[in-house]
């Protein structure tokens, strides 16, 4: 197998997804901006690994990236600002790729600058490759295949104790400047601010939850996977006084949004930079997630419940796993598409069980 190769390898998730790889026993090459940590980095392999030094913002650096490569994991955001030229290389070199992006705005300008391209190369490029979307999408896959056609998919994400890391908050802060969209009658729009949380109580759980609308990668993404959606939402999942505080900031955030240029966001970046820290991994190892999907078909309603430890590690091994399927020619098709559609859905959850992944339907 050509080796996989990790974008931003020395960073919190560009680690995680090397440790993937090293449990994998798959061939990998670490790239990056600094050569002594991509050096040291590399000197803990077993055996040692190629390095490759790239600036993203520097074009000329892309040159010859790609070369003997057989996919490529893109860790490094936020991805609304460096992921394009990354993505568009690939294509162009003829390589699959992966990213972790939780942006909703990215995903739907991948899909829409580079999936005839993709498909003309012949390459699958998958968006979203982490926790926040990876499940979401194998879970509709999985209700669609078994109980479908369906005709409207929810999706619900729960962490208990999560801390973000510097990466996800650089993101976090390049969204609030961006449209949030929704999927209402088979088109997107302009997501609606709640008015108040959503008290919902999921089949097989002893406690109601609460529902705020999030802009998530499976309102885009989903319906381009399964024509047949007419209606697509992204929930996240919080205690009582948090929901009502996010349903809160959701309608602020739309006074403040013009606010949100590239200015002021690269002065939170610098910000973030500076005085933030990573979560640190006994933290992690405390953490706990689980993801609802629910969906509409002909047949009734039905419910796939997954759940898992660690957000970040699980997003190391997700990203992993589906570069190096992508580079063992596994994929079912060509262009930019979901985990649910490049792979068979049960497959891909089954082969994280060892990572603590489980899944049921209901």
């Amino acid at each position: 197998m050509k080796p996989i190769l990790v974008l931003g390898a020395t960073g919190y998730t560009g680690r995680l997804v090397v440790r993937a790889l090293d449990r994998l026993d798959r061939p990998y090459i670490v790239a990056g901006r600094s050569l002594e940590k991509l050096d040291a980095l590399a000197k803990g392999s077993h055996p040692p690994v190629d390095v490759r030094v790239f600036d993203v913002t520097l074009p000329d650096t892309l040159d010859g990236l790609f070369e003997g490569v057989g996919a490529v994991v893109n860790t490094v955001g936020p991805f609304s600002r460096h992921g394009s030229a990354v993505v568009e290389r690939a294509v162009a070199s003829g390589v699959h790729y992966v990213d972790t992006t939780g942006e909703q705005g990215f995903q739907k300008a991948v899909y829409e600058r580079f999936h005839r391209a993709a498909i003309t190369a012949g390459i699958t490029v998958i968006t979203g490759q982490a926790f926040e979307y990876t499940f979401s999408y194998c879970g509709a896959a999985l209700l669609h295949e078994r109980c479908g056609p369906i005709r409207a998919v929810n999706s619900y994400h729960q962490v208990t104790d999560m801390e973000v890391s510097a990466g996800t908050a650089k993101s976090a802060a390049a969204m609030l400047g961006q449209e949030f969209l929704g999927y209402e009658r088979g088109h997107l729009v302009s997501q609606r601010a709640p008015m108040a949380p959503r008290k919902i109580t999921f089949p097989g759980e002893a406690e109601p939850l609460y529902a705020v609308p999030f802009p998530g990668g499976d309102v885009v993404m989903l319906p381009l996977d399964i024509p047949e959606l007419q209606t697509v939402t992204c929930n996240v999942l919080l205690p009582p006084g948090q929901a009502w505080a996010a349903a809160l900031l959701g309608r602020v955030r739309g006074l403040v949004r013009p606010l949100f240029g590239d200015g002021l966001v690269s002065i939170v970046e610098r910000g973030i930079d500076r005085w933030y820290s990573d979560p640190a991994e006994e933290n992690r190892s405390r953490v706990r997630w689980t993801v609802f999907v629910d969906a509409l078909s002909a047949s009734g309603a039905h419910l796939c419940r997954m759940t898992g430890p660690d957000i970040y590690a699980i997003s190391g091994e997700t990203a992993a796993l589906g570069a190096v399927w992508l580079a063992e020619g596994r994929a079912r098709c060509s262009g930019v598409m979901t985990t649910g559609r490049a792979f068979d859905a049960t497959e891909f959850l089954d082969a994280l069980a060892p990572c603590g992944v489980s899944w049921e339907l209901r």
